[in-house]
């Protein structure tokens, strides 16, 4: 009983070097989680190398009923080391014209920022983002092309959606 006593647990699970470790395994119980047909459906993600747990590559499909619809569109994901506490930095490589995702692929959605919890796993956060793309949602990208246009004529945004989709991502 005294050997508990004088052994601390806060020190073993808050240094550095454990929330690493602790990030590492749950990022490897991720890649390794059998997904759902749901998400199997519209998103796929990979290990860029599988010495870095922390930098993945994936895809969206682009929804059924919106102008991203048939398109394939790549994303870049960066996990921080004290990832599940702070979001990982999403981008898409594909061009696309959206008005949550500026002309470099960065991506303004609550989830990635403000609204971030721990609970969100990658997969779910990418479908999350596949779900945006048929409902954009505030706030959008200040200056922003794609938002203007959507704010003010939904239909010529629309329009141009679907051009970039079919020229960028439908390789």
């Amino acid at each position: 009983m005294i050997l508990f006593q004088r052994f601390s647990f806060g020190k073993l699970f808050t240094s550095k070097k454990s929330r690493k470790l602790s990030s590492e395994i749950r990022l490897w119980n991720e890649i390794g989680r059998e997904k759902d047909h749901i998400l199997m459906a519209h998103v796929s993600s990979w290990l860029v190398s599988p010495e870095n747990v922390f930098r993945w590559e994936a895809t969206i499909k682009g929804p059924a009923s919106c102008p991203f619809e048939n398109g394939v569109f790549v994303l870049s994901v960066h996990i921080p080391k004290d990832f599940p506490f702070k979001p990982p930095k999403i981008t898409f490589k594909t061009k696309i014209f959206h008005p949550n995702i500026n002309e470099r692929g960065e991506i303004s959605v609550d989830i990635l920022g403000s609204r971030w919890t721990p609970s969100w796993t990658i997969n779910l956060v990418l479908l999350a983002i596949c779900s945006v793309l048929s409902d954009p949602v505030e706030p959008f990208f200040p200056g922003n092309p794609a938002a203007r246009l959507y704010r003010k004529n939904r239909k010529a945004y629309e329009e141009i959606a679907i051009e970039w989709t079919v020229k960028y991502a439908r390789g």
